[in-house]
């Protein structure tokens, strides 16, 4: 992408173009390096504040999401969401996508996007950071992040956000052992959802013991579907919200500022240093001399390794 088309992107996110912003985050998924001349050219902010929601398939993640940020927009808040998705083995793109999470128009104070995973294991995709750093720049003060709910828990999640909340389901048969692993020290809060269901008492009173016994975060029940608990979360993120607003976790800041200095010198690196091995054809030509038994794997690597 030239330098017009990038100004381009710039002033129509300045203006408040959906459409120059779904184009940007577009292109960030596909070319993380455009983010570089994005972020160095948008005006910086320490007003968002990003949430995660993380937590296994069928926790119900989706449904409270799409209680939530109605509640949140009445309130005065710009809401973008963020739902990280499994990646479609033939394009590449978001397997589920937008409408199968939130079926109604919020109108310019909403924002949902779907992200495709690409193979990242940590439930968060690679560009996570860098999409969230452009919706802040944006204007959205309040940034939802849902993992892709591939595993039982997703830890980098806890990386990309300000708090990082589990969402537990008395039904999903592992919510007391993912409690005894010591989660309370990775997330900020459990919710458990599905309160209205069979055992959701126990699994909160579970819960409870463990926030006590670690300081943590009080755990809160909600059914999206009852409704019940949504009032009290609504206002524990605006609470959450405000304080961030009023004094930012700096040190949080500067810490995905590190990761996303890391990440973009070692795409470049990698990037370069392949382009001095030979690129795609030199590793065929590897992987064909490997197939015939002239030199072995780690041969392969160190001639790629060392031509760079």
């Amino acid at each position: 992408m030239d330098d017009s088309e990038i100004n381009d992107l710039i002033v129509g996110i300045s203006k408040g173009s959906r459409r120059e912003l779904a184009r940007a985050i577009t292109v960030v998924e596909e070319d993380e390096s455009v983010a570089d001349a994005l972020l160095a050219r948008l005006p910086e902010t320490t007003c968002a504040f990003r949430l995660g929601l993380t937590g296994a398939p069928g926790v119900g993640k989706s449904s409270l999401i799409a209680k939530l940020v109605p509640r949140l927009i009445e309130n005065g808040e710009r809401v973008a969401v963020l739902a990280i998705d499994p990646s479609s083995p033939i394009t590449g793109g978001a397997l589920l996508g937008d409408r199968a999470r939130i079926g109604t128009d919020l109108g310019e104070d909403c924002w949902f996007r779907s992200i495709a995973s690409r193979g990242a294991t940590g439930g968060v995709a690679g560009c996570t950071d860098l999409a969230a750093e452009i919706l802040a720049r944006a204007g959205f003060g309040l940034i939802l992040i849902e993992t892709v709910g591939v595993g039982q828990l997703e830890v980098e999640i806890t990386d990309e956000t300000d708090q990082a909340w589990l969402l537990l389901s008395p039904e999903s048969g592992d919510g007391i052992q993912l409690l005894k692993a010591g989660v309370l020290e990775v997330v900020d809060r459990v919710l458990v959802n599905k309160c209205d269901r069979p055992g959701a008492d126990e699994l909160l009173r579970r819960a409870e013991e463990m926030a006590h016994d670690q300081n943590g975060l009080e755990p809160m029940a909600v059914s999206s579907l009852q409704g019940d608990g949504i009032d009290e979360i609504v206002a524990v993120i605006l609470e959450s919200a405000r304080k961030h607003r009023e004094s930012p976790d700096l040190g949080a800041v500067r810490s995905r500022l590190v990761r996303r200095i890391r990440r973009r010198a070692e795409q470049e690196w990698i990037r370069k240093g392949l382009g001095l091995a030979g690129g795609t054809k030199a590793i065929e030509q590897l992987a064909d001399r490997v197939s015939r038994q002239e030199i072995s794997i780690q041969q392969a690597i160190e001639s790629i390794v060392s031509a760079g």
